[in-house]
C-alpha cells in the first residue's frame, strides 16, 4: 500500500516533491525507531538467549507476529467477501488540495512499524558494537525503503516519460496489492513466530 500511495501522491500537483517527502517521513520514522532503540537499549545483556532483555526482545517478535498473522486473516477476509481492491482510498484524493508537506507525515505513518520494531530487535540480539548496529540499522532503513522510492527515481529520471508507466503501475497494484500484502504478512509472521518462539526455547 506505501507502493500505491507513493505512485499516487506523484500523480498529484507538485507530484516529485510529494513523493521526496513522502520517502523523507518513511525514513525519518526509521531514524527515529532506529536512535531510540541503540541509544536505548544498547548495551544490555542481549548475548544470551537466556537473559532477561533478550528473552523481551524475543516476546515482542512473537506478538509482532501474532498481530501480523491477525492482520493477514482480517485481509484475507475481507478478500473472500469480495470488497472491491481496484480503487484507491478515499483519504488519499484529499491529499490533492493540501500541502505537499503533510506527504512528510504520511511517509510517517505508513511506515511498517512492526517490521521495524522486529528489525531493531534482531539487531540488538546480535550484540554487537554500537557503531554496527548504526551501519546495519541504517542497511536496514535503505531495504525497507528501496521499493517505496522506485517510484520517484522513475518520475526524476523520465518525467515526459513516467506519468504512463506509473499509471499502469497503479492500476496493477490497486488490483493486486492486498493478495501481495496478504501473502507477505503471511510469511513475514510466521518467521517472526518461529525466530522469537526458537531464541525463547534455546
Amino acid at each position: 500500500m506505501s507502493v500505491v500511495t507513493v505512485i499516487i501522491l506523484l500523480t498529484m500537483p507538485a507530484g516529485r516533491r510529494r513523493g521526496i517527502a513522502f520517502v523523507l517521513g518513511w525514513l525519518l520514522a526509521v531514524a527515529v525507531i532506529g536512535v531510540l532503540s541503540v541509544s536505548l537499549l544498547h548495551g544490555q545483556d542481549f548475548s544470551s538467549h537466556k537473559t532477561t532483555p533478550s528473552r523481551i526482545a524475543s516476546v515482542i517478535e512473537i506478538i509482532l507476529g501474532a498481530v501480523l498473522a491477525l492482520v493477514s486473516t482480517l485481509a484475507f477476509r475481507r478478500r473472500q467477501r469480495g470488497e472491491p481492491s481496484g480503487e484507491a482510498p478515499k483519504w488519499l484524493a484529499r491529499l490533492d488540495n493540501t500541502s505537499w508537506l503533510l506527504a512528510v507525515l504520511v511517509g510517517a505513518f505508513m511506515l511498517t512499524y512492526s517490521l521495524t520494531v522486529a528489525a531493531a530487535a534482531e539487531i540488538l540480539k546480535a550484540h554487537v558494537s554500537l557503531a554496527d548496529s548504526v551501519v546495519a540499522f541504517a542497511l536496514f532503513a535503505l531495504a525497507s525503503v528501496t521499493t517505496v522510492v522506485a517510484p520517484v527515481i522513475v518520475a526524476m529520471a523520465a518525467p515526459e516519460r513516467s506519468e504512463e508507466r506509473l499509471a499502469a503501475w497503479r492500476r496493477w497494484l490497486l488490483g493486486n496489492s492486498r493478495a501481495i500484502g496478504l501473502v507477505a504478512l503471511i510469511v513475514i509472521s510466521a518467521a517472526l513466530i518461529v525466530r522469537g518462539a526458537h531464541d525463547l526455547i534455546a
